[in-house]
């Protein structure tokens, strides 16, 4: 019941206009006011802070930087050059190259998350 009232109560938000950030964060925080789940003040901040202490949440930026700075220093335009020389002119170039790209990537920075930060911004420049 709870969560048919929350889900309806975001979706009535989004449809007068709100943003669906704004409406997901408001209908998320408005669990916390129903009275069959009240909770102390001090409970609910210690439950919204703990869902933001993991390593994993504080590797995602730190890969991104990592993707950007291999852009800013020019390894990527290098490895998405050689890419498109290896497997660019099969049928289906791009797609090929950018599967090689990935695997190339993948070795140099052990991450998939960087890696897209890096292809996003490669691609344009080559």
């Amino acid at each position: 019941m709870t969560a048919a009232l929350l889900l309806g109560f975001g979706l009535l938000l989004m449809a007068i206009g709100m943003p669906v950030a704004f409406a997901i964060g408001i209908a998320g925080f408005s669990y916390f006011l129903l009275p069959e789940t009240f909770l102390p003040t001090s409970i609910a901040v210690q439950r919204i802070v703990s869902s933001t202490q993991s390593f994993p949440l504080l590797a995602v930026p730190l890969f991104i930087f990592i993707g950007h700075l291999m852009n800013a220093s020019g390894i990527t335009p290098r490895l998405v050059h050689l890419s498109t020389l290896l497997a660019g002119w099969m049928s289906g170039g791009l797609a090929q190259a950018s599967i090689v790209l990935s695997t190339l990537m993948g070795g140099v920075s052990g991450s998939a998350v960087a890696d897209a930060a890096m292809q996003s911004r490669c691609w344009e420049k080559a």
